[in-house]
């Protein structure tokens, strides 16, 4: 016997909690599935790197957003990839760390932005397929948000507060999963 992969043991627990019908269409759990196990490895969720640190910011991914977008020799390829980024990391964080973003004050910044970039990724995205899967999580993105928060609750409760707030969401999240 086979054990599932990280990506189809997200892609199950996702089915359970989204039955209120968002998203209940096969490309958005496989998208979000995936998303969840590349990052459950912290190294995943900061891949863009300016002046020798990482992008931990939105402002500061949009920005390299916009940089790629001027510099011919970055292309569009890049850019593409920091916008699908800010959409996944917003996601990602809204859903699972929603407590800590909501102490922060950043909650509805992290939602507004992650519905933007996802606006974005729709409107440069050649492939209907995936234009279609872009649309609906920009039109649907607090709906997504809110079911991964509630995932999040009943079947990944991360620990106390406290420990939380001294760590990052990449520190959490490896002695989440890896511990």
């Amino acid at each position: 016997m086979t054990s599932p992969t990280l990506t189809q043991f997200f892609r199950h627990q996702l089915a359970r909690v989204f039955t209120d019908g968002r998203p209940e269409d096969a490309p958005a759990l496989d998208y979000i599935s995936d998303l969840l196990a590349r990052f459950a490895r912290p190294q995943a969720l900061y891949p863009f790197a300016a002046d020798g640190r990482p992008l931990e910011h939105l402002v500061d991914l949009w920005s390299a957003y916009r940089q790629a977008l001027a510099d011919p020799r970055l292309g569009r390829a890049r850019a593409r990839l920091v916008l699908c980024h800010v959409g996944e990391y917003s996601l990602f964080m809204s859903g699972l760390f929603r407590e800590r973003l909501r102490r922060r004050g950043e909650l509805d910044y992290y939602l507004a932005q992650g519905a933007s970039a996802y606006s974005h990724c729709a409107g440069i995205e050649p492939l209907p397929p995936r234009r279609r899967l872009f649309q609906r999580l920009h039109r649907d993105f607090r709906a997504v948000s809110s079911s991964l928060d509630r995932l999040r609750q009943r079947h990944w409760p991360l620990a106390d507060s406290l420990w939380l707030n001294r760590q990052g969401p990449a520190q959490a999240l490896q002695s989440s999963f890896w511990h």
